[in-house]
């Protein structure tokens, strides 16, 4: 196992570079954005650039989140913390909705959507995980989901708009879930989740009729 520092240095530069991309970026997109619009009228009506390069952004990262949180519930399971992993498994197929929402834009649009390459993560102690999983989805509802919904609503992409708030609605829900988990350092009992296909949102009662992301109604919610 690696040392807490070796993996928090290592999750230190790769939330920094998100942020350089996610945050940064589209201070110079908004400007790009802006521009294009101006010549529309000349050049007739445009693909919506920068927001397709968004979706295979939000693509590429929730697979990777996805997966990420698969190989968190199997340590926690292994570790014997049935509760912690129960909401991996629920976060997880919450995170490959996000990405088929995303891949089915892009396949709107003619994009073709190339397969995910998995990379390597590193797994920690559960306490380590779950604050991982906090920082990604902080950094998922402070500034990503935001940003990248603005975006389509310059570029007149309502679907992905819609797409990317929806997105965010999920994963402050995560943020949620996963605060009251460290709260009590995974020590919980566990408890079936109901997760919405149609966006990804996390329900944990069995009392709730209708998703309230997108009002999917409950038969079709997926029992984790």
């Amino acid at each position: 196992m690696k040392p807490l520092s070796t993996i928090f240095r290592t999750n230190l530069i790769r939330v920094s570079l998100r942020l350089l991309i996610i945050v940064f970026i589209p201070g110079l997109v908004t400007v790009f954005v802006l521009i294009s619009g101006c010549k529309k009228k000349e050049t007739g009506e445009s693909k919506p650039v920068v927001t397709l390069q968004n979706l295979e952004i939000a693509y590429s990262r929730e697979m990777r989140i996805g997966r990420e949180y698969s190989l968190f519930s199997k340590k926690a399971e292994k570790d014997h913390y049935s509760a912690v992993a129960n909401l991996y498994k629920a976060a997880s197929r919450s995170e490959e909705i996000h990405a088929e929402m995303a891949a089915t834009l892009l396949r709107s649009k003619g994009v073709e959507v190339n397969p995910y390459v998995p990379d390597s993560i590193s797994v920690g102690t559960v306490v380590q995980t779950l604050r991982l999983a906090s920082s990604d989805e902080a950094l998922e509802t402070e500034s990503m989901y935001p940003n990248l919904a603005r975006t389509a609503e310059l570029e007149n992409f309502p679907e992905a708009a819609e797409s990317f708030r929806k997105t965010l609605f999920a994963d402050r829900r995560h943020a949620e879930l996963f605060k009251s988990m460290m709260d009590k350092r995974g020590s919980d009992h566990a408890s079936p989740y109901y997760v919405c296909p149609g966006c990804g949102y996390i329900i944990t009662s069995e009392k709730v009729d209708e998703c309230p992301g997108c009002h999917l109604k409950k038969d079709r919610f997926e029992k984790i």
